[in-house]
């Protein structure tokens, strides 16, 4: 797959994804997914954006599952161009003529979000925001949080899940260590119990293409209790050796597949990417694959003469349309599935 991500155009992208949805809508559809769209519409399930609550089936956009709106970093210049809230909402504004209806960001106060400008730049795009919130890693963990138990800090994120209408946990993070380090062991089971407390989704972060890690992270969600059609594994992308055998794994366990590092016009890895998600569709789990890009780099603006933060829509999406990828298929995994992960039934807390 050496043809360049730029062939098809954002228009041509729009057109294939609309043709997915009519495609879907009358012949394409699995049945599994046929019953979680309506059992949410029987359950009274939502989608908590941090605007609104929101019925599920009005987003027939793409959701992007992964990303980042908002990020500081103590000492670094790095993410300074997030400080400029009118740049990105007018980006995200621009999504939404590709035909993108929902981001999510999954930044954490560790991670230096700012739930206010999640707020500015939802209300001057007009594109539905979901904001997550947790722990990222044990590195930028809140100091109390090595001292607290499980249930204190669970405690903690209930209480901010709250305050600041998240409609997700995450990103939950770990290390390569093989067992879990503890104090990120203690974060995932203060998730949890969050989770279990107010049914919202999980997110989490896979480091380094740890593969064992990603299934120790599943392994544990399980063991504590959470239905795993709530969780997305993330950064599984960056597995190299036997790539698609723990995304299989997972996805048979019924996790969704975080595919969010897919968008980067320069990614050298960017065919194998495709080939690993092939390697899934082809194993039958077409219902579990999410797509992003995990946008963390002002190069990839559209202010600067990047893709935007939509650049999965240019790079990975004709990639797999390319290799034969039905518009039915895309759909599911733009629409569908993503929508399907974030609808929850609430909870009393």
């Amino acid at each position: 797959m050496s043809s360049s991500p730029r062939e098809i155009t954002r228009r041509d992208a729009i057109r294939l994804l609309g043709a997915g949805a009519a495609v879907s809508a009358l012949s394409g559809r699995t049945l599994g997914a046929l019953t979680l769209d309506v059992a949410s519409r029987q359950s009274g399930q939502i989608i908590r954006t941090i605007l609104a609550d929101i019925d599920p089936q009005t987003l027939t956009g793409t959701t992007l599952i992964h990303e980042h709106l908002s990020t500081s970093l103590a000492g670094s210049t790095r993410f300074k161009f997030y400080e400029d809230v009118d740049l990105i909402a007018d980006e995200v504004k621009a999504t939404a003529r590709d035909g993108v209806s929902c981001i999510v960001d999954t930044g954490t106060d560790g991670l230096g979000r700012k739930i206010e400008a999640l707020r500015t730049i939802a209300s001057r795009s007009g594109v539905h925001i979901v904001a997550c919130g947790g722990l990222h890693g044990k590195g930028d963990y809140p100091p109390d949080a090595l001292t607290k138990s499980a249930d204190q800090i669970a405690d903690d994120l209930v209480a901010q899940a709250k305050r600041e209408r998240w409609g997700g946990i995450g990103e939950m993070g770990t290390g390569t260590a093989v067992p879990m380090d503890p104090i990120e062991q203690k974060g995932f089971e203060a998730a949890v119990k969050a989770h279990l407390r107010t049914g919202l989704p999980i997110i989490t972060h896979v480091s380094g293409g740890c593969a064992q890690c990603a299934l120790d992270q599943v392994d544990l969600l399980e063991r504590g209790g959470v239905d795993l059609h709530h969780v997305v594994i993330g950064h599984l992308n960056d597995i190299r050796d036997n790539p698609s055998a723990a995304p299989i794994a997972i996805a048979k366990r019924g996790a969704y597949l975080g595919f969010d590092h897919s968008g980067k016009p320069d990614d050298p890895r960017a065919d194998e990417y495709a080939r690993t998600i092939l390697a899934v569709l082809d194993a039958g789990f077409e219902d579990r694959v999410c797509l992003s890009s995990d946008f963390n780099d002002e190069k990839y603006l559209r202010k600067n003469g990047g893709p935007g933060i939509d650049m999965v829509l240019t790079t990975m999406v004709p990639r797999l349309k390319r290799a034969g990828v039905s518009d039915a298929t895309l759909h599911r995994i733009l629409v569908e599935n993503p929508r399907r992960v974030l609808s929850f039934t609430p909870s009393a807390t």
